[in-house]
């Protein structure tokens, strides 16, 4: 397997029971409507009832809080790429704007990332998710996303050239490709998207 095939995952899980996207979508309404804006719909909402973005299975009054200031991130205005370099690594979560284009060897048109819902005989029906890690190009420059552990809160494949929002925590990783050579030199170092410990990275298509 290449290097290039591993950066990526697969993710397979029991979809929320009855009764959980319902809870989700109400907690949604309280706490941050003006969130909803970000769901196309109400099923992207499956990945998240069991992460820190809601927090269904702790209703009290603090974690209330802290709920409503994590979605409102879903609100803010993206950053612009100085900005965002400007972060440390595990700043966030922060809102990124772009377009998102493939890594190097990610097979033609494939899509670089997909959700599914699927029956099966045993398992009963599972949510499962196929992401890689890419590039968001923003203002000229490139911001590396790492997949691991994200989620794709849109009903649509998401494939190079399309327009995305994430939000996750600022970081880098090794430039590999010499993307970064005009400011670091072969060698060095790109800036870089992920999950934090308790919000995994959301992506959102943007449709225009």
């Amino acid at each position: 397997m290449s290097d290039d095939a591993r950066e990526g995952f697969h993710a397979e899980s029991a979809y929320p029971a009855p009764g959980a996207l319902t809870r989700a979508r109400s907690r949604l309404f309280e706490l941050a409507p003006e969130a909803l804006a970000a769901f196309d719909n109400w099923t992207s909402l499956a990945c998240l009832c069991d992460t820190g973005w809601l927090a269904l299975g702790r209703p009290s009054s603090a974690m209330a809080r802290i709920v409503r200031r994590r979605l409102r991130v879903l609100t803010s205005r993206p950053l612009s790429f100085s900005a965002f370099t400007a972060q440390r690594a595990g700043d966030g979560p922060v809102h990124l704007k772009g377009k998102c284009a493939a890594l190097p060897g990610h097979g033609g048109g494939a899509p670089i990332w997909r959700t599914e819902v699927r029956d099966d005989a045993s398992a009963g029906r599972l949510l499962i998710e196929d992401g890689h890690d890419f590039l968001l190009s923003i203002d000229g420059g490139d911001v590396y996303v790492l997949s691991n552990g994200g989620h794709l809160v849109s009903a649509t494949p998401l494939h190079a050239g399309d327009d995305v929002s994430v939000f996750g925590f600022a970081d880098e990783v090794p430039d590999r490709w010499g993307l970064a050579v005009a400011a670091h030199g072969r060698g060095g170092l790109l800036p870089a998207i992920r999950s934090g410990s308790e919000l995994p990275l959301l992506l959102t298509s943007v449709v225009r």
